[in-house]
């Protein structure tokens, strides 16, 4: 599987390695942020063996027949392109008293900012549920489009909007979806 950070092109950590990192702590570049699971490991091994555990919380209502086989941390990476202007030029002083003369160009240039919304997430029978002080979210699997699952991240695409979900290990994630979608299929 892949890394996020290749995919969002962030800081080419892999390439340039610590002095890239140093680099980027004193520049203030956008960093991807790493996830500590709660997730218990007898969850994680059936998982892995392909089997849906089942988890108690009473953080969140479920509906009837509605079990939890997922609990984690994560961080849903919002991507904004910013805009900014920088004004090439100067201003002097005019001829008359109180009159001032401005020669210069505003330049356009853009950037990605991350912006990190921290909160935990659920995977139920029949919903994903993002539970977050902002951006949080409750979608059925009806409305789940796609997935591209990364070591660390998993990408959740519901109609034309797509969730950067940082996870501490995007594979479990990714595996529970597909148990999930394959229980779904059968009648």
């Amino acid at each position: 599987m892949r890394q996020i950070y290749g995919y969002y092109k962030v800081l080419l950590l892999q390439k340039w390695g610590d002095r890239m990192g140093l680099l980027a702590n004193l520049l203030g570049q956008n960093q991807i942020p790493t996830v500590l699971t709660i997730l218990p490991d007898a969850a994680k091994q059936e998982i892995m063996l392909g089997r849906l555990p089942i988890l108690n919380t009473d953080k969140v209502f479920l509906k009837k027949g509605e079990k939890i086989h997922y609990i984690d941390k994560a961080v849903n990476l919002e991507i904004k392109t910013v805009k900014q202007y920088r004004h090439v030029g100067h201003s002097g002083p005019g001829i008359l008293k109180g009159n001032r003369y401005n020669v210069g160009v505003a330049k356009p240039y853009e950037y990605e900012q991350y912006v990190q919304h921290r909160g935990i997430l659920y995977i139920t029978n029949q919903r994903i549920i993002f539970q977050a002080s902002e951006w949080g979210y409750d979608k059925t699997y009806r409305y789940l489009t796609a997935v591209q699952p990364y070591s660390n991240a998993c990408e959740l695409q519901f109609g034309n909007k797509t969730y950067n979900m940082i996870v501490p290990d995007g594979n479990i994630l990714y595996q529970v979806l597909q148990l999930i979608k394959q229980r779904r299929q059968i009648p």
